[in-house]
């Protein structure tokens, strides 16, 4: 087993998606915000030649990192895709979706007036759970500080009503920080 720090947000995310995807054939993952690409590195290399990876991000500049990121790693099973994540279904035709993975907020390093909104991510995630695969789950990471905590209240307000019947619904949070570290959230089906 990998020793990671679970308080280690994204690196807790790519833990519990590696340990269930991990040797799995024919996977469809999303990374709903390409921004620096990292988690679209890591999906790529998770399912290398046995799986495709789209990503999603409405900043050029965030899908050129994450192109030569790709690039300079060998990736080749990907598709960039400059658009809104609620777009989601207009690029993946009729391919039910095993992983997808939000890391909401802000680029780092960038003009932190465009973020990521609640509308749209909450229309992204409807969209990803029409075409979730029986063994498919979405991992939300979920920031309070870029927004003063708006997004993730939102998200939260609209994952809690999911049907319990045919969905769970994860939470997961550092409860003994004073920065307002981000929330996990996890829908999967049952």
């Amino acid at each position: 087993m990998i020793d990671i720090k679970y308080g280690q947000i994204v690196d807790f995310v790519h833990f519990l998606v590696e340990n269930s995807y991990k040797n799995k054939d024919n996977l469809t993952l999303v990374d709903a915000t390409a921004g620096n690409g990292f988690d679209t590195l890591f999906l790529c290399n998770l399912v290398k030649n046995r799986g495709y990876v789209y990503a999603f991000d409405i900043q050029e500049d965030a899908i050129n990192k994450t192109q030569l990121l790709l690039e300079q790693n060998f990736c080749i099973n990907y598709k960039l895709i400059v658009d809104s994540h609620e777009n989601v279904l207009d690029y993946i035709e009729d391919k039910q979706i095993d992983v997808a993975l939000f890391n909401l907020g802000y680029l780092p390093n960038s003009d932190k007036k465009i973020r990521t909104n609640y509308n749209s991510s909450i229309n992204a995630i409807k969209n990803i759970i029409s075409r979730l695969s029986n063994q498919g789950r979405i991992y939300i990471s979920a920031y309070k500080l870029h927004d003063n905590g708006e997004e993730a209240r939102n998200i939260h307000d609209f994952i809690w009503l999911l049907n319990k019947r045919e969905y769970n619904v994860i939470q997961i949070k550092l409860i003994n920080k004073e920065n307002s570290p981000p929330e996990i959230y996890i829908i999967e089906k049952k």
